[in-house]
């Protein structure tokens, strides 16, 4: 499960599928639109623990692509993102 929300979350944005993500433009809403999914399909069911298992899940994703050391404002767009929604 991990592994494939990360390949939709940072892969799916770049043309070649690496591990590089190249363009940043739509990497919010893309991730967000993974998160939804997955909260929906109801593989969260508690709100209070969804809040903390998608920061918690953002920020390994993060860390495990050095994200935060190209593109440091994107787990907080991401965070701001899902809160507004709710």
């Amino acid at each position: 499960m991990r592994s494939e929300l990360y390949r939709g979350m940072f892969l799916s944005v770049t043309e070649d599928k690496s591990n590089k993500v190249t363009d940043y433009s739509e990497l919010s809403n893309k991730s967000f639109q993974i998160f939804e999914y997955w909260i929906y399909s109801n593989q969260i069911k508690d709100e209070i623990q969804i809040t903390q298992e998608i920061i918690n899940e953002i920020q390994i994703g993060i860390d495990y692509f050095q994200l935060n050391q190209t593109n440091p404002n994107l787990f907080d767009l991401l965070i701001k993102k899902f809160k507004n929604q709710n």
